[in-house]
């Protein structure tokens, strides 16, 4: 099932002041919807409404506009990912305005694995597809063996974004490096960087895996960040540590490992 929430968006009334603005929004878009809004608060958070409201509103002929595009990128990615997995889904999948935060996500609705994308930050035509399959991987392995694994601890958000960016450079091989991980074309300089530092990259990675509080210096950031660790190499460097343990066994069966099981084939191939 697609469920569409860009449609009650659109008709918000763009001339309404702040308040009132998301007063309307609660009551025509999140309280009918409830369950899917209590489940993407990380993603979409209440409080940000009163500043992102009246621009997105403005927006909304151009919202409405990518909305088929969105559908039919999630057709596309689940035909593409039955090819590797014949026995995925169905998955459910949102479409709906975001406040900006985020182009996608996958987490649970009412215990249903779910994918969303956010039309405001919809990537361009090709990129799209991507950032659906992307999302649908996320969303199967929450169906299979994801489900109970902690949020931001290093190790279960290198192997599950490492398992999405090694399964979507399977599918769409017509994508280089930097498109599979930033869903835009343009950043090589990102990847050299990245591949420089993978020694590093790779004793840290073993120094924070069974952290809960390092997530954010793996996962965030902007290509050009001055830290220590490249911005969002985790996923880069989770795609290489995904590859290298799956190399001899099915998709099936790395989508059913434990986190246990995760934890403990990372450490050794890091430390070994």
């Amino acid at each position: 099932m697609i469920r569409d929430l860009v449609a009650p968006f659109a008709e918000l009334d763009a001339d309404l002041p702040g308040d009132s603005l998301v007063a309307q929004w609660h009551e025509r878009v999140v309280t009918p919807h409830a369950a899917v809004f209590r489940a993407v608060e990380a993603w979409i958070d209440p409080a940000r409404a009163a500043d992102a409201l009246p621009g997105l509103v403005s927006r909304r002929a151009e919202l409405l506009g990518r909305t088929p595009r969105a559908h039919a990128a999630v057709i596309e990615a689940q035909a593409l990912l039955r090819r590797i997995l014949p026995g995925a889904g169905p998955v459910d999948a949102v479409i709906l305005a975001g406040l900006g935060q985020a182009n996608g996500w996958a987490t649970s609705v009412d215990g249903e694995p779910t994918l969303f994308l956010a039309v405001e930050r919809l990537p361009e035509p090709g990129f799209d597809v991507l950032l659906a399959l992307h999302e649908l991987v996320h969303a199967e392995h929450l169906r299979r063996a994801a489900r109970d694994w902690p949020h931001d601890r290093v190790d279960a958000d290198l192997f599950r974004e490492g398992l999405a960016v090694h399964v979507t450079a399977q599918l769409l091989p017509g994508i280089d490096a930097a498109g599979q991980l930033w869903f835009a074309p343009g950043f090589d300089e990102w990847v050299a960087r990245c591949e420089r530092q993978e020694p590093a990259l790779r004793r840290q990675a073993a120094a924070d895996l069974a952290r809960d509080d390092a997530s954010s210096r793996w996962f965030t950031g902007g290509p050009d960040g001055d830290g220590d660790l490249p911005g969002r190499c985790g996923y880069w460097l989770g795609r290489h540590l995904v590859r290298e343990l799956t190399a001899d066994v099915s998709l099936e069966t790395a989508m059913n490992w434990s986190l246990a099981d995760v934890s403990r084939k990372l450490r050794r191939l890091l430390e070994g």
